[in-house]
């Protein structure tokens, strides 16, 4: 009986000391796999970086682009402006001129006009300075600037309400896709390592 208990006693060493070494082994595991979602994590973590960084640049190219653009219709349309400007005045002086000519030739003859020359310049002057408005305010429309600020208040319409609080909703739809584009990169990125 001594020796069935010296050999219960020994296996029941030998089974401590396998368990033992199957906790040793499963503390390693875990380390080296805390060790990888770490470093897994890391690697994400720099290439949602990257992707950002890229983002935001090709944002600001985009941006830089539409600006030229618009500076280049800007200055197409002032053109337009300038000379459509240019050939009413001529049109309105041709034709006041025309006016003054009919007028003097039948001065001898006829009563005189119901409206005299001061009116008549007075009313081409008038004319001018509206059209001359017109232009100011059109060449103010179309700005860069005006045009940013004008985007601004839009897009700001629809994160703030009209009491200049922000909408929780709206706010958290951006939030929703920026993340799941975000996530998309990331999973793409494992796929073609994978």
């Amino acid at each position: 009986m001594t020796d069935a208990l010296d050999k219960a006693a020994d296996a029941l060493d030998n089974a401590s000391d396998s368990a033992a070494s199957a906790v040793d082994a499963a503390k390693a595991d875990t380390a080296q796999a805390a060790d990888s979602v770490k470093a897994e994590t890391a690697k994400a973590a720099d290439s949602v970086k990257a992707e950002t960084a890229k983002a935001a640049d090709s944002v600001k190219a985009d941006t830089a682009k539409a600006a030229d653009s618009v500076k280049a219709e800007t200055a197409k349309v002032a053109d337009t402006v300038k000379a459509g400007t240019a050939k009413a005045a001529d049109t309105v002086a041709a034709k006041a001129d025309a006016l003054a000519d009919s007028a003097d030739a039948a001065a001898s003859d006829a009563p005189p006009p119901p409206r005299s020359m001061d009116e008549i310049e007075a009313e081409l002057q008038a004319t001018r300075d509206r059209l001359a408005g017109r232009i100011d305010d059109l060449t103010e429309y179309v700005k860069p600037a005006n045009i940013v600020e004008r985007q601004k208040a839009k897009l700001k319409g629809v994160f703030v309400d009209e009491y200049g609080g922000i909408k929780p909703d709206r706010v958290l739809m951006a939030a929703g896709v920026v993340v799941a584009v975000l996530g998309l990169g990331v999973l793409r990125r494992r796929r073609r390592r994978g």
